[in-house]
């Protein structure tokens, strides 16, 4: 089977670190931390405090109707938003595509649990005719994935994807594929997540993966590591194959070499302790792509801050790439503005054609107190610059379930 080339395109973001690509990866190179005490809601009755908010967003901005934003919940406020912004970025006319032949790829972990909190209070309150008549479509998990077709008038296979922390991952990679074998010529793909909400934090309060303390940071890899930090956020790519992009002279972030993902098979509150799945997905990825460890430049790691979880991903990568793991540089930059879940590969992918673009490893924060059990250098606090030209993005999700995706810089 002949399979096509498929590259990136354009970018878009709404996050805690920046509502552009240009203040988002200015932050990242800086180190800052975009993580701090939640103002959206009182937490007193709260385990958790901190999160990593979207700061200074107003929908208006991007010129949607008004009609049409009210009906909405913020996850796919922030998802349409980054879609105009990546759409813009990769200079396409919609006009001069074949809209049948485009699709939208979706992942995000929570739904619409704002909107959706807000009409659950006025249904046990006022009634159930107190209850918006956009509930039903507000909150739904495929909503942006929806709103995005029907307004730019995409007509082409579409999917969203619904798995934890890798659901922008898979969404990445399911449309990457039907490109590749030839489905699809062009896909928006996106992660978004607004989860900064009573209900949302009461969800991942009660797993236990979420820091409680009110002074915490978000810190993987780190002897004082005792959970993720929530994050907030979209980021879209829009996705072509080759002669497609090159035809319209599109700018090229980067091209997508191989995707895997797989499952552990057993529950999440029994993990999968030997990372066994997990890098046989790593290894799986690396053959697809037909390319030799020893090509990858840059590691985008899933970075838990959850004590075992870290571990295991330690181990793993000590166990494929040997002594030589010292070669590759390492780095969690979701470090910096927090782990948005559905999001969280979507801004990976971004963060990862920046790097590539740049040559530059963004840090890993609040690495100060070394894990004997976590010995790698994690490019701690301070950004890097190296050649970059293959980038390999890792994630995992609540339940085993595993991901990994190459990506390279444009060469014909």
């Amino acid at each position: 089977m002949n399979r096509r080339r498929v590259v990136i395109t354009g970018l878009g973001v709404i996050s805690p670190s920046g509502n552009d690509v240009e203040t988002f990866w200015e932050s990242l190179k800086q180190g800052k931390s975009s993580i701090g005490p939640i103002t959206k809601f009182d937490t007193s009755d709260f385990d958790v405090k901190i999160a990593g908010e979207v700061k200074n967003f107003d929908i208006k901005k991007y010129g949607f109707p008004f009609m049409l934003t009210r009906q909405l919940d913020e996850f796919t406020h922030y998802a349409m938003a980054a879609t105009k912004m990546a759409l813009d970025d990769s200079m396409i006319n919609l006009e001069m595509v074949d809209r049948t032949r485009m699709g939208v790829f979706a992942g995000n972990c929570l739904g619409g649990v704002g909107f959706g909190e807000k009409e659950l209070y006025n249904l046990y309150r006022e009634g159930w005719q107190c209850v918006s008549p956009y509930q039903s479509i507000s909150w739904f998990y495929t909503a942006p994935q929806g709103q995005i077709s029907i307004f730019y008038k995409l007509k082409g296979y579409s999917k969203t994807f619904v798995a934890d922390r890798i659901s922008s991952d898979v969404a990445l990679g399911y449309a990457y594929q039907s490109i590749m074998l030839n489905r699809l010529d062009t896909c928006l793909v996106c992660g978004t997540e607004a989860g900064v909400f009573p209900y949302g934090m009461s969800l991942f309060s009660s797993s236990d993966v979420l820091s409680k303390k009110r002074d915490a940071c978000y810190c993987p890899y780190d002897l004082k590591r005792n959970g993720m930090i929530l994050g907030e956020g979209a980021g879209t790519l829009v996705i072509e194959e080759l002669e497609h992009a090159l035809k319209r002279n599109a700018p090229i972030y980067g091209e997508i070499l191989s995707f895997s993902n797989n499952c552990d098979g057993v529950h999440h509150k029994e993990k999968n302790k030997n990372g066994k799945k997990y890098k046989e997905v790593i290894e799986s990825c690396i053959r697809k792509a037909n390319i030799s460890y020893d090509e990858i430049d840059y590691i985008n790691l899933d970075g838990a801050a959850l004590w075992e979880d870290d571990v295991i991903e330690t181990n793993v990568l000590k166990e494929i790439w040997g002594k030589e793991i010292g070669t590759v540089s390492l780095s969690c930059p979701k470090s910096m503005f927090g782990n948005t879940f559905g999001a969280a590969g979507a801004l990976d992918a971004i963060i990862n054609c920046l790097a590539i673009k740049n040559n530059t490893v963004p840090p890993t924060i609040n690495y100060e107190d070394q894990d004997s059990n976590c010995d790698l250098n994690y490019t701690p606090n301070k950004a890097l610059h190296r050649n970059i030209n293959t980038v390999l993005q890792i994630a995992r999700g609540r339940g085993g379930i595993n991901s990994a995706m190459l990506l390279r810089e444009f060469k014909e």
